[in-house]
């Protein structure tokens, strides 16, 4: 085997590559991340202080949202919309805005009739600036607006505003929930200047370019205002930059920096130049040199353990080879050798078992092959004994029938052909006909054990001709209804309905035995051992999938029904089939 095939020789290998790659990695990290201190201290500096303004901004917002919401389905306003004068609501009315937090932000807050003729205002004193509040000047502010409470919009001009302010806006239904009306509407307009106001300042004291994203749409804040960067170059060249993931710092093309912080309502980024990398640099150095130091003693750290590793694998590896060529050729002695107490004694201890379940598989495989041949000479017997019963009663029922015993000819007559169905039928799945055949035979039977104490009806719809049921699938119901319905009352009846319908059948078993308060399967072997309502259970689910339901109701001292259900296919035959 070459020197370069071997084991040891790639682990030497492999380790030295592995660690000096490891040492270049980490040369070039502490330089990185050296240089990155500086940024990094920026960026923190920057995305702590934009944070605070974002979020006082957000919880303005928030508690704006909050108070229209709150309005909204305030009980004593719907009723002043339906029913009385809506300025007898004032009062409450204008108590709830101005003790809420954001006064100070919203410029106008309007309450009115879905007809828009009837209005009440709170707000700052830039109302006493605007336009009179009429209904083709409220018209023309809710334009932009959906009645849908689905946040806010903007921003835009305000038409109530002479001065045209830039403005927040929402439009909310009031909508009266027993009946599903909307009796009238809520308006609220943010004056975007004092929203923005801790932007502003924050921008004073820094030396990057603000951009706030209002539902897709960018603006720039310039001088205390916002100025629109859609449908511009400029607009196209942030496009890739501004898109970016939420609340990360990304370096753009251009080599700036970009900072994202994000609300439920807008999105503020900021784009920044770089800080200098001088002091980074200096610290770097000294960093650099303790990794190549490092560096130099991981190597011979390797070295070290690559002669070890030479020591305590290639001499393993070389006995575990020769014990496998041994089994190779037929020799599943145990060997001790490989036994260690290492690693590669867990292999040699797995060796040694396989060894010694190969050859008990061996010998069990001998055992199989015996014990198949005597249960095929027994199954073989099995099937000539249902065949043998099967002409004895034959030839009985033709001696009673010479000897005008009708009752012991119907008798032995049905036993036959249950004999014969059990016999010699492999089908798992047979028509519905079949099997109450079989049901009427059994009941034949069942009918001489019990005399006049048992009697037997049955009704079949036209349309079921497409049905068909897992074999003996209504002989162990039949029989529980006997057993455990009709025996312990001394007498009673057994009833089997099959009904069609367009898109299903029902096939119901039903006895007005004792009934019971709690299913459980029969404690009594009946003609079918080991075989309950679990197993009808599972045969159905099996057969048909979901396209089959079995149920059980039962109700005491009147008896008890068993309904099976079979979903019908376009075609005619059950889904499962």
């Amino acid at each position: 085997m070459s020197v370069f095939h071997s084991v040891r020789t790639r682990i030497i290998i492999l380790s030295v590559l592995l660690f000096a790659s490891s040492i270049a990695a980490y040369t070039f990290t502490v330089w990185t991340v050296a240089n990155g201190y500086a940024l990094v201290d920026s960026s923190q500096n920057r995305s702590f202080s934009l944070n605070l303004v974002v979020s006082e901004m957000e919880e303005m917002l928030d508690n704006v949202d909050a108070l229209i919401t709150r309005i909204s389905i305030d009980n004593e306003l719907k009723a002043a919309l339906s029913y009385g004068d809506m300025r007898d609501y004032y009062d409450s009315f204008s108590a709830m805005i101005q003790a809420n937090p954001a006064f100070g932000v919203i410029e106008r807050f309007i309450a009115t009739d879905r007809s828009y003729s009837d209005f009440l205002q709170v707000g700052s004193t830039s109302i006493s600036e605007g336009r009179p509040l009429r209904q083709d000047y409220f018209l023309d502010e809710t334009e932009v607006l959906s009645p849908s409470g689905s946040g806010f919009t903007g921003p835009y001009a305000s038409p109530l505003s002479y001065r045209r302010n830039q403005v927040l806006g929402q439009l909310r239904p009031i909508i009266d929930y027993n009946t599903g009306l909307t009796l009238g509407y809520l308006y609220v307009s943010i004056n975007i200047d004092h929203l923005l106001d801790g932007l502003y300042s924050y921008q004073e004291m820094d030396s990057g370019e603000l951009y706030i994203d209002f539902g897709g749409h960018k603006w720039r804040i310039e001088d205390h205002s916002l100025v629109s960067v859609e449908n511009t170059g400029e607009d196209g060249e942030l496009t890739g930059i501004l898109s970016n993931e939420v609340s990360r710092v990304y370096r753009t093309p251009d080599g700036r920096y970009l900072l994202k912080r994000a609300s439920g309502h807008f999105t503020v980024s900021e784009v920044y130049d770089a800080p200098s990398l001088l002091e980074s640099h200096s610290t770097a150095y000294p960093l650099v040199m303790m990794g190549l130091s490092l560096a130099f003693l991981i190597l011979l750290l390797v070295l070290i353990l690559s002669l070890y590793l030479t020591r305590t694998i290639y001499k393993p590896v070389r006995r575990l080879a020769g014990r496998i060529e041994k089994i190779q050729h037929s020799d599943f002695s145990r060997d001790e050798l490989i036994e260690t107490d290492d690693e590669f004694g867990i292999i040699g201890r797995g060796i040694n078992k396989l060894s010694s379940e190969v050859t008990d598989l061996m010998d069990k495989r001998v055992e199989d092959e015996r014990r198949k041949m005597e249960l095929e000479y027994r199954m073989l017997q099995n099937q000539i004994n249902p065949h043998f019963l099967y002409n004895t009663f034959n030839s009985i029922k033709w001696m009673a029938t010479i000897q005008g015993a009708d009752g012991i000819t119907e008798m032995v007559t049905a036993l036959s052909r249950l004999m014969k169905n059990i016999s010699k039928r492999d089908d798992s799945v047979v028509p519905l006909s079949d099997e109450l055949a079989f049901i009427d035979d059994y009941m034949t039977i069942m009918k001489y054990r019990y005399g006049n104490t048992l009697s037997y009806v049955r009704s079949v719809h036209p349309g079921t001709e497409w049905v068909n049921l897992p074999r003996f699938t209504l002989q162990p119901l039949v029989e529980n209804a006997i057993f455990h319905g009709i025996e312990p009352r001394g007498t009673g009846a057994i009833a089997i309905v099959v009904q069609a319908f367009d898109d299903h059948a029902t096939v119901m078993v039903a006895d007005n035995g004792v009934g019971f308060t709690k299913m459980g399967e029969s404690k009594k072997d009946g003609v079918f051992k080991n075989i309950g309502i679990d197993n009808i259970v599972q045969r159905l689910n099996y057969t048909f999938k979901d396209a089959a339901s079995f149920s059980i109701d039962s109700w005491p001292g009147v008896g008890t029904r068993c309904t099976i259900m079979i979903k019908r296919e376009k075609g005619g035959s059950p889904d499962g089939l």
